[in-house]
């Protein structure tokens, strides 16, 4: 890695030294792999609830005609 690049993180993590930053920075990256897999499961469970309930919706829309 660039000191620059090294220094610049530090400031934006607001870590102190090397060590620290490039920890805080695999723990973000972690956490946005993690939020991302997550978001992913609630898409899928949503796309779920919309199944059921457009099934649900034209089960109604049948039962009127």
């Amino acid at each position: 890695m660039d000191a620059t690049l090294l220094r610049r993180a530090a400031q934006v993590l607001g870590t102190g030294d090397h060590q620290e930053t490039v920890i805080a920075a695999l723990s973000e990256i972690v956490a946005g792999r993690q939020q991302t897999t997550e978001l992913a499961r609630l898409r899928e469970h949503v796309g779920r609830i919309a199944a059921i309930a457009g099934q649900a919706l034209q089960g109604r829309d049948s039962s009127l005609t």
